[in-house]
C-alpha cells in the first residue's frame, strides 16, 4: 500500500471518529431524569409518573423555586443501598436551573464511603476536580462539562452529602438580572416606565403650561 493510500485510508478513519468523539464531550442535559429548562408543572408530572413523593415545594426571597422529591429517578453509579437519598430540584424564572442528591448518611465513615465513590466515578467520567475547596465542617469538589458545572458537596458535622448540577446558561442569565437589579439598570417596558415615570397621562404641553422640570 502506498504512502498515499495509508493517508486517505487514516484521513477517512479520522472523518468516522468526528462525531463519535462530538457526542462524547456534550453534556447530558438529564443527569437525573429531568431535562434543564423545564418548568414547574413538567416536573411535577415527571414525579407523579414516577410514582415518587414532593416533600418540599417553596420559593425563597429570591425567587428560587426548591422542590425536593423522596427518592431518585434514575439508577445511580454507585452502591446506595440504605441511604437516605432525595432529589433537589432548583428553578430561577420558571425553569430548571439545578438538579441535586442529596444523601443523609448515617455516620462519618458512610458519608467518607460515599464521598470517595463519587470523586472516584466522576474523576474517572470527567476528569481530574478543577477545584476543591474547605471551610470548617464543609468540603467542596468542583467539575466542569460542557453547559453543566457539578460540585460534590459533603458535610462532616452532619454527614450529608450533595451532588448538585447547575445548568450554566440559566445560572448565567440568573447572575445577569441580579446584577442589573444592584446597578439598577433592570430593562422596564414602555408603559411600565411611564407608569413610574408619572407621565403617563400628561397632555402635551403640560410640563410647560405648569412650569414643571
Amino acid at each position: 500500500m502506498s504512502i498515499l493510500e495509508k493517508s486517505c485510508l487514516l484521513l477517512i478513519f479520522m472523518i468516522l471518529c468526528m462525531p463519535i468523539y462530538s457526542m462524547a464531550q456534550k453534556s447530558d442535559l438529564s443527569p437525573l431524569g429531568f431535562h434543564f429548562g423545564i418548568n414547574k408543572k413538567e416536573a411535577i408530572r415527571l414525579i407523579d409518573s414516577n410514582g415518587k413523593r414532593i416533600v418540599e415545594n417553596e420559593v425563597d426571597s429570591k425567587k428560587i423555586r426548591t422542590i425536593l422529591m423522596q427518592g431518585v429517578i434514575v439508577s445511580l453509579p454507585i452502591e446506595v443501598d440504605g441511604v437516605d437519598v432525595m432529589t433537589g430540584l432548583e428553578f430561577y424564572d420558571k425553569k430548571l436551573l439545578s438538579t441535586s442528591l442529596i444523601f443523609a448518611a448515617t455516620d462519618e465513615a458512610e458519608k467518607t464511603e460515599l464521598e470517595d465513590e463519587f470523586i472516584d466515578y466522576f474523576t474517572q467520567q470527567y476528569g481530574e476536580p478543577v477545584e476543591r475547596d474547605s471551610m470548617m465542617y464543609f468540603t467542596t469538589t468542583t467539575w466542569h462539562m460542557p453547559d453543566i458545572k457539578l460540585v460534590l458537596h459533603t458535610n462532616e458535622k452532619n454527614n450529608t452529602v450533595k451532588v448538585e448540577y447547575t445548568y450554566k446558561p440559566v445560572h448565567q442569565t440568573r447572575i445577569e438580572k441580579e446584577l442589573d437589579t444592584k446597578r439598577g439598570t433592570v430593562h422596564k417596558d414602555p408603559a411600565t416606565q411611564m407608569f413610574l415615570d408619572g407621565d403617563y397621562s400628561k397632555p402635551t404641553g403640560y410640563d410647560d403650561r405648569y412650569g414643571i422640570k
